[in-house]
């Protein structure tokens, strides 16, 4: 892994961001793995704006295999309605970034922001989803059912989320694999 500080931020570059880029190019030719990358970007870009706004401090931003993530140990302990903002921003970002795509005819780029918002608003593992259904469910449901609701959801969600990749994923093998990488890391951090 390769770390970079850059003042109170630490980014890292892990070895399986590499191969995923490397993936992309030899089996699509760069066009879908290049637009993932950029959605990919605008989508933490857009948490970024708003955990600078609200002033919750970055610590790390690391660079992976199943894309960017960025860390803060405070922003679990920020206003749960701008916890909440912060998390929606990533998806929000996507959705306006795909209108505009959209309307200057760039569809295929327009898609994978839209997928990519939705897809981070599934309740699965690590996803904004996950983070927004779990402070919903333990803010209305018993303690005892929050990890079974959360279970359920992530099922369902990962069922519907193959289903719709099979019929509508227009058969990329990068887009395939993609799928079965992400549904194969959510039931090994399910265990």
């Amino acid at each position: 892994m390769i770390q970079l500080n850059l003042k109170n931020t630490r980014v890292c570059f892990d070895f399986t961001f590499f191969a995923v880029i490397a993936f992309f190019m030899l089996t699509d030719g760069g066009a879908f793995g290049f637009s993932a990358i950029i959605a990919c970007a605008l989508h933490e870009m857009s948490h970024l704006v708003m955990m600078i706004i609200f002033s919750i401090p970055v610590d790390t931003i690391t660079f992976y295999g199943a894309g960017i993530r960025i860390s803060s140990d405070l922003i679990d302990k920020a206003p749960r309605f701008k916890r909440n903002i912060v998390l929606l921003a990533g998806s929000a970002g996507n959705f306006v970034f795909a209108g505009v795509l959209w309307l200057a005819g760039e569809k295929v780029a327009a898609l994978i922001n839209l997928f990519t918002g939705i897809f981070n608003l599934l309740p699965i593992g690590e996803y904004d989803g996950a983070a927004l259904m779990k402070s919903f469910v333990i803010r209305h449901c018993k303690a005892e059912k929050v990890d079974f609701i959360m279970k359920i959801a992530a099922v369902i969600s990962a069922a519907a989320g193959a289903f719709f990749m099979y019929f509508f994923g227009s058969g990329t093998f990068s887009l395939i694999t993609t799928v079965v990488y992400l549904l194969a890391s959510f039931g090994l951090k399910n265990k």
